[in-house]
C-alpha cells in the first residue's frame, strides 16, 4: 500500500485564505483521485479522514462508488447542530444569541466564500453512500462529540464498522485502531489480490512495474 497525504488549502503547509470544513476540500479529493488515477500511482484507493478530513470523505463518497474504503474518525454530523452543542456546553451564552451570531456568520461566509455552512451536513449524504466504511470517535471528545459518529454510522448505507476508545478529539489512537484500520484496508483496497496478479506478471510486466515503483522513490 501506498499512503499520499496532502494539506488542504488554508491549512498546514498549504497556502489558502480560507477553509471549508469539507465543502470546497471535496472537490480538492476528487481531483487528487483523478491525479492518481489518471497517472497510474495507484489501483484502488481508499480516504482516511480525521475530523474535517472525515467529513470531506464522507460528503465525496457518495459521488464516487469506485473509492474502495474509506476510515472516518471524528466527523461531525451537521454543523449547525454541533455548533450549538459546543456554545451550550463551553459558554453560558443563550441559544438564542448564539443562533443570530451563527446567522450573521453564515451570511459573511456566502458572501465572502460561497456556499452555505448550513449546507455543511454530512448525514445529507450517508444513506447514499455504500463504500465500506470504519467509523471511530473517542468515548471522551468534548468536541465532536461520539453521538455524531453513532448517528452517520446508524444511517450509512454500505457496509459499516465503528470502534470507540479511550480519548478524546485529538488523542493519539490506540494501537488497537490503527491495527484494525490496517486490516480494513487491506481487505478493502484487495492487497492479496493485487499482489497474486503480480506473481502472475510477465518479464516485461515485470520490469514494467519495477520501474514504475523506482519513479516514485
Amino acid at each position: 500500500m501506498t499512503l499520499c497525504c496532502l494539506d488542504f488549502p488554508g491549512c498546514g503547509l498549504s497556502e489558502g485564505e480560507y477553509i471549508s470544513l469539507g465543502w470546497y476540500e471535496r472537490d480538492d479529493v476528487e481531483l487528487l483521485i483523478d491525479y492518481l488515477r489518471e497517472n497510474r500511482h495507484a489501483t484502488t484507493i481508499g480516504l482516511w479522514g480525521r475530523s474535517m478530513g472525515a467529513v470531506t470523505a464522507l460528503m465525496h463518497g457518495d459521488r464516487d462508488p469506485s473509492i474502495a474504503g474509506m476510515v472516518l474518525d471524528s466527523p461531525f454530523s451537521d454543523l449547525k447542530t454541533l455548533v450549538m452543542e459546543l456554545g451550550a456546553t463551553h459558554t453560558k451564552i443563550p441559544k438564542f444569541l448564539i443562533s443570530g451570531a451563527m446567522g450573521l456568520v453564515r451570511s459573511s461566509i456566502r458572501s465572502r466564500a460561497a456556499f452555505d455552512v448550513y449546507d455543511l451536513r454530512p448525514i445529507n449524504h450517508v444513506d447514499k453512500c455504500f463504500i465500506p466504511a470504519l467509523f471511530a470517535t473517542g468515548n471522551d471528545d468534548d468536541f465532536i462529540p461520539p453521538h455524531h459518529t453513532d448517528e452517520l454510522h446508524k444511517k450509512y448505507a454500505g457496509d459499516k464498522n465503528v470502534i470507540k476508545f479511550e480519548g478524546d478529539h485529538n488523542s493519539p489512537r490506540p494501537r488497537f485502531f490503527m491495527d484494525s484500520v490496517a486490516i480494513f484496508f487491506q481487505t478493502t483496497l484487495q492487497v492479496d489480490a493485487i499482489l497474486t496478479d503480480r506473481n502472475k506478471m510477465t518479464e516485461e510486466e515485470r520490469k514494467h512495474f519495477l520501474e514504475r515503483m523506482e519513479a516514485r522513490r
